[in-house]
């Protein structure tokens, strides 16, 4: 049979379109569960009997969600099981084990060691360990069982059942390709278990598995918590917990606004732009109160509880700030000893007095644990183990723990509801909110479980309903298109790149919109022709013109907005108009553009910035960042704008209406860019010389403010600076330009005095208008839906190999790309090209490993630090040539590619402690070399290391250099000792 067949339904040419005709679809609703039965069409679904014995019994009576689980996989059918945190999705997992007898596949060191206590013959395969790998349930990372798939592993044909656990993880950028990569190439005869959080288009996911592999597969989905959760809120400075949604899931309006009454207003952006030293002091008060709220809850009787943060040094900070705090009584310290000194028995002496490890046992004994990424593995794992035995009162973590491990607690803290998700701070998600708050309550230990959010700043009742009350994120596709990838494909016979992308969630999803996307076409066309307008012509002529001459001003003001012409008039007191044009002057639609109003320059500044944070309303668009972010230098107007007293549910600032009176004035920083500033006037009013930030001064400005928007028709009729007698801007084109503007405002004013044009008419032409956009992008949305998702990514991807020399014009892959198919650790185009350039052979092991960390360290937070140490400098300096050579490639076959991004990807930060690492150094030594570094980091960056040095030393016996092969091999077995590879307490 040819692999082709094996790995699923129809190819890429029938693969194409979406019809709900194709799919049976049963629904059956049970209290607290839906079960949905989907399967193709022309699926003959066999008669079924339970058997009377069934293959695993349970000690407790199974949910509804449990019991229609198991019964699919007794029928043989696969499932996706899609429920809250510590619902008992394991239970179901454990059935498929108990049923079969022929090899299982489930996805972690935690989960090998609990169906190891359950099943006996239990295998662990991931990056660093192989256990028993003849075993008949493995446990493996999603990378492995891809890696066996390209490989055509013997075990991947035995294969009877395949269980995903957290499939949610589709969704990670990174790593979610690799779920969807190994599903699409597992035989179609595998049956799956897919375990994952609450996602509202659970349904979508199934059909997608009955498309490609024609087989029936069931979603048996529940929301039901068996432990209710109470919501409240502890507003900073405040004195106490206020419920706001009840265990019924209402939201209390009256408590809630009782609860942020007690913060203070801080609509001002001082909060935004705060300097590091009121951050601090944020950070201590906050620290106090968590102290405060900790010690409540510890009262109460209401721990275990986690206390969520978003920063892994907060998480430090807040245990810390509980000093003089004991949770525990002696007996409970003693099992701490004996758990904590058994685990650290493993470390060599010197590792066992590493300040890291002897300073967290005193927070331990009384019952204060930290987790996150930065600690090393060791301790995380005993703070997970003491947190089971209820040996740990208050754990203290970043969100991550909120993924896979299962270790419920009674309450649940968050310390804020805002989070830095690498660009700007925004409120924490619905589903974000529902992943961390699910740890809240034991099941049959609890009767109810607590969440409790700090509010350090004012929140509208509709942000704190979309976060409390919200929905669970979708799951979408992150499936995206890599040369390791492609060149595996290329490498077997029968298995074609076009194939894997018709295949993958991404096309299926992008299809799945195709028929409404055509009915809402077809709507819009029928309603555009069904608009007859009397004197169309002339509207339509007058919609050019005026489009000609927003166009032309357009160009006129990128000129006046050049510093060289604008900067001598922002003085303090001018009025000047700010807007914020996304399109950048392409898009005629004016209502896409915001108008802020008129605003009064305060003063100005050049400086380096962070564009996003000084971009206001819709901070998200990808456009207009682009833009502005080509210079990193920019001029920053302070500018006293009319704004909304309230924040929009991004967190983010909206223009006020001064006719309204909905706002106020604040000062707001703007940049200096042709997009955000619309119009210079000539007026200018007199500002008070000192302390614009007093009540008496401000409403002396806001008085004389609102006098001359008064006496200029709420600023309508602001006279403007003319660019050439009062800027005395000289340049030949604003000439032109200008003569331009005349010449058409002459024929508007004809139009407006030959033609009578009624209000009816005008809304009748300016629905068409946007009908006739509408249509437009949906007819690009349709063609796209229609046709093969990335088809110019692939062709491009295929120049890149071609040029580097790692396939030919047939996209059979050389010797160069059988080395690249080897490589998944680390940058697969770049190492090959190292390998080959020779560079390896011209250096010892040690150097070998120093040059190789560059390509896996990538925790980097600011400017990397390069060696003055020529025997590590030298091959990193030829490893950055490679890599602008690499980039040269890309760019010339039209990859989207910042040369300088790419090449300072690479980084030399753990150049030295990885070399003196492999020398013999000690952990603590290296440790102290690195003191901004996490040990935790270091330790994943070894671990990353090891698994790429790996990878190279095999593809050195591809290319048959054997030489090098020991080289890899040595430097390998130099990296890998001591405490950063100690085997894990769960094996």
């Amino acid at each position: 049979m040819s692999q082709q067949q094996e790995i699923g339904g129809a190819g890429a040419e029938e693969g194409c379109g979406y019809d709900e005709n194709d799919y049976i679809v049963e629904t059956k609703e049970y209290e607290n569960c839906t079960h949905e039965y989907v399967a193709p069409k022309s699926f003959v679904r066999p008669d079924f009997k339970r058997p009377l014995k069934r293959a695993k019994e349970y000690k407790f009576r199974l949910d509804t969600f449990q019991n229609e689980a198991t019964k699919c996989i007794e029928r043989g059918e696969s499932v996706l099981v899609a429920a809250h945190t510590s619902a008992g999705k394991t239970a179901i997992a454990e059935y498929a084990i108990a049923q079969s007898t022929s090899p299982i596949k489930a996805l972690s060191n935690q989960k090998y060691r609990e169906l190891q206590e359950e099943f006996v013959d239990v295998g662990l395969m991931t990056g660093d360990v192989t256990i028993n790998e003849g075993a008949s349930c493995l446990v493996m990372t999603t990378e492995i069982l891809r890696s066996m798939l390209y490989n055509g592993s013997e075990v991947t044909r035995e294969m009877a059942w395949v269980i995903f656990d957290e499939v949610h993880y589709m969704r990670d950028k990174e790593r979610g390709v690799v779920w969807e990569e190994t599903i699409i190439l597992l035989p179609t005869a595998v049956k799956y278990v897919f375990l994952s959080a609450t996602i509202p288009n659970a349904r979508e996911f199934a059909e997608w598995i009955v498309k490609i592999k024609q087989q029936p597969c069931n979603v048996v989905y529940t929301d039901y918590r068996p432990t209710p959760l109470q919501h409240f809120i502890y507003p900073t400075g405040g004195n106490g917990l206020y419920l706001v949604v009840d265990e019924k899931g209402v939201f209390r309006e009256q408590n809630f606004s009782k609860a942020i009454a007690m913060l203070e207003n801080d609509l001002s952006l001082d909060k935004i732009l705060e300097d590091k030293r009121k951050k601090q002091l944020q950070k201590t008060t906050q620290a106090q109160e968590i102290k405060k709220i900790v010690t409540l809850i510890v009262d109460k009787k209401l721990d275990p509880c986690i206390v969520f943060s978003f920063s892994k040094r907060d998480c430090e900070q807040y245990a810390t700030a509980l000093k003089g705090s004991d949770f525990n009584d002696d007996k409970e310290k003693q099992a701490i000893k004996k758990i904590y000194n058994n685990a650290i028995a493993a470390l060599s002496e010197d590792d066992q007095q590493l300040p890291s490890i002897t300073l967290m046992l005193p927070l331990l004994l009384r019952g204060i644990g930290i987790h996150h990424g930065g600690l090393l593995p060791i301790i995380k794992e005993v703070i997970e183990l003491l947190f089971q035995e209820s040996l740990l009162k208050i754990l203290f973590t970043t969100e991550t723990f909120s993924m896979g491990i299962n270790m419920p607690a009674k309450t649940v803290v968050f310390t804020s509801i805002e989070k830095f998700d690498g660009d700007e701070y925004r409120w924490v998600s619905g589903g974000e909110f529902i992943q961390m708050s699910g740890r809240a309550g034991r099941r049959g230990l609890d009767d109810k479980g607590v969440t409790i959010m700090i509010a350090n700043k004012k929140l509208e009742p509709d942000v704190a309903k979309q976060i409390l009350k919200g929905k669970s994120d979708p799951l979408y596709s992150s499936f995206h298109l890599g040369y390791n990838m492609l060149l595996n494909m290329m490498r077997i016979e029968d298995i074609h790149p076009e194939d894997i992308i018709m295949k993958s969630f991404h096309q299926f999803q992008n299809e799945r919109e195709l028929p409404q996307l055509k009915k809402k076409l077809e709507q819009n066309q029928i309603e555009y022709r069904s608009i007859k307008i009397e004197g169309e012509d002339k509207l339509e002529r007058q919609s050019r013109l005026k489009e000609q001459k927003a166009q032309v001003s357009y160009k006129i003001n990128e000129i006046v907005c050049l510093p060289e012409n604008i900067v001598p008039f922002l003085v303090p007191g001018r009025f000047i108009k700010i807007t914020r044009d996304p399109s950048n002057g392409t898009d005629r639609n004016a209502a896409k553009i915001e108008n802020w109003g008129w605003g009064v320059v305060i003063n100005f500044q050049k400086m380096k910035i962070n564009p996003k944070k000084f971009v206001m309303g819709d901070a998200k668009n990808k456009d207009y960042l682009d833009v502005i972010s080509k210079s990193e230098t920019h001029f920053i107007v302070d500018v006293l704008l009319y704004v909304q007293n309230k924040l929009t549910a991004d967190n983010v600032l909206q223009p006020g209406d001064f006719q309204l009176r909905n706002g106020r004035l604040g000062a707001i920083p703007v940049i200096l860019h042709h997009s955000s500033i619309a119009g210079i006037s000539s007026i200018q009013m007199n500002l008070p010389a000192h302390n614009l930030t007093s009540a008496e001064n401000l409403k002396q400005v806001e008085m004389l403010y609102s006098e001359i928007m008064k006496r200029f028709n709420q600023g309508d009729s602001l006279p403007l600076l003319d660019p050439i007698d009062d800027m005395e801007i000289e340049d030949a084109q604003m000439a032109e330009l200008i003569r331009a503007r005349v010449k058409i405002d002459e024929e508007l004013t004809k139009i407006e005095a030959t033609t009578k044009i009624s209000e009816a008419h005008k809304l009748q032409y300016e629905r068409k208008q946007e009908l006739k956009d509408e249509i437009r992008v949906l007819e690009d949305a349709v063609k796209k839906s229609s046709e093969m998702i990335m088809k110019v990514d692939l062709v491009n991807m295929k120049r890149v190999m071609r040029r580097l020399e790692m396939c030919d014009k047939n996209d059979v892959p050389s010797l160069k790309g059988k080395v690249a198919c080897r490589i998944s650790a680390a940058d697969e185009l770049v190492i090959t090209e190292l390998l080959f350039s020779g560079i390896f052979q011209d250096i010892d092991s040690l150097q070998i490993a120093a040059l190789c960390s560059c390509l896996v360290y990538t925790d980097a937070k600011s400017e990397s630090k390069i060696t003055k140490d020529a025997k590590l400098s030298e091959p990193f300096s030829k490893l950055q040539q490679i890599a602008d050579k690499v980039a040269t490639v890309m760019i010339e076959s039209k990859i989207p590619l910042e040369r300088d991004e790419y090449v300072k990807k690479f980084n030399p930060d753990i150049m030295e402690i990885v070399y003196k690492w492999c020398q013999g150094a000690k952990f603590k030594d290296i440790c102290e070399m690195a003191n901004e570094i996490f040990e935790g980091t270091i330790i994943r960056s070894f671990r990353r290391l090891d698994e790429l040095l790996a990878q190279v030393a095999e593809a050195c016996k591809v290319i048959g250099n054997l030489e090098l092969h020991q080289k890899f091999d040595e430097a390998e077995k130099k990296l890998k000792r001591g405490i950063i590879f100690t085997a894990s307490l769960y094996l």
